[in-house]
């Protein structure tokens, strides 16, 4: 390369230098006067990570000191608890007036796949008082005797609606606690905290009981019904569901996972069956079945699918008898009494059995309300 076209090739280097530098000089300030109207992020030293507040955490600020619970409980009738949960179980803490004067109390409650047997027994029985006490009686033969312990009871506490709520209560005697510290070491070894294990299901939250759970439920006279597809408790008295097989804690509700039946998987929701024999294959619509749309959401509906007979199910995709709509949702200590159940599809224009149903379910309060999804 001669002289002459080095020095051309330099000069136009310099020149595409400059242009660069003065591109970004520019942008730059565009990139500066736009931030002063953006709001600014917060660097890491902002970022409050403080644990979250607990409801119990949230009742010992309302009330500081045992002496401000205690006057609280007092004012309350004899009683006063915080429900809460962590990730070893559902718990109820507070203080209650006895015989022997101001206990703390901490209550454990089922929950998963027991709390739903729980729930289904007493929907499933006609004597819904007689299932509370064999409800009680059933699972204090449930916990192994080498974890029972005298002052473990069985208790039934308010409910914040018709379904019982039924847990292992162990009481600690205020005297003495001042401080939610001292109330902390003093339940810190108590024999309850062994039972949590037990009040979920044996290998997780969703995991299916064994068969000797059933057995040993049904044995205390307890009206007991599971799923011979599945294994999940179920029940055919569901307001929404009159007559129909349906889980109260899961949110499959009436749909019945096969695979631990078939191993094989469909695509097709099936019904939850009781005896083996029922558990058939996914049927077949034939396309020419009548159908309606539902008032609740875009599918249209039939009575005259093969898995669903008198049931409103979907007319095609994944033929589900399920609605979507969802609950309401409130705070822990209310939703854990309700029975957290997926909605039937209510056809426009026609008969639906559980349309009445539901309606005096929401009379009653004890499940989650539906509420539309907007498409």
């Amino acid at each position: 390369m001669g002289k002459r076209a080095q020095q051309k090739r330099a000069a136009k280097h310099a020149k595409q230098a400059k242009q660069r530098k003065a591109a970004a000089s520019r942008n730059a300030a565009t990139v500066a006067a736009l931030a002063v109207g953006l709001p600014q992020l917060p660097s890491m030293d902002d970022y409050d990570f403080s644990p979250m507040p607990t409801p119990w955490s949230d009742f010992t600020d309302t009330y500081p000191t045992v002496d401000d619970a205690v006057a609280a409980a007092q004012d309350a009738g004899g009683a006063l608890s915080c429900f809460s949960f962590d990730d070893s179980g559902e718990y109820e803490r507070g203080l209650r007036q006895g015989d022997d004067g101001w206990t703390y109390e901490v209550t454990l409650y089922p929950r998963g796949s027991l709390r739903e047997l729980v729930t289904t027994c007493w929907l499933n029985t006609d004597d819904q008082e007689q299932a509370i006490q064999q409800l009680r009686r059933a699972l204090a033969e449930y916990v192994p005797a080498d974890l029972r312990h005298p002052d473990i009871e069985i208790v039934q506490r308010p409910s914040t609606t018709t379904v019982p709520r039924i847990g292992w209560t162990q009481h600690v005697p205020l005297a003495g606690l001042k401080t939610w510290e001292d109330v902390r070491l003093a339940e810190k070894d108590l024999p309850l905290f062994d039972l949590a294990p037990l009040a979920d299901s044996p290998g997780g939250f969703c995991d299916p009981l064994p068969e000797e759970t059933f057995a040993l439920f049904g044995a205390h006279g307890l009206t007991v019904r599971n799923c011979a597809g599945c294994g999940t408790p179920v029940t055919d008295r569901h307001p929404h569901w009159p007559g129909v097989w349906v889980s109260v804690e899961h949110e499959f509700g009436p749909s019945c996972d096969r695979t631990r039946l078939s191993g094989r998987e469909s695509e097709q929701s099936v019904p939850h069956v009781v005896d083996a024999a029922q558990a058939r294959p996914a049927g077949r619509l034939n396309g020419k079945e009548q159908k309606v749309q539902c008032r609740n959401c875009p599918a249209h509906v039939t009575l005259q699918h093969p898995d669903w007979p008198g049931v409103w199910t979907e007319a095609g995709g994944d033929s589900s008898p399920v609605c979507a709509v969802v609950g309401s949702g409130c705070d822990d200590d209310r939703a854990y009494d309700l029975i957290d159940c997926v909605y039937p599809h209510v056809p426009a224009g026609a008969d639906s059995p559980a349309f009445d149903a539901i309606a005096a379910a929401k009379q009653a309060g004890y499940f989650f309300q539906p509420q539309p999804i907007l498409f």
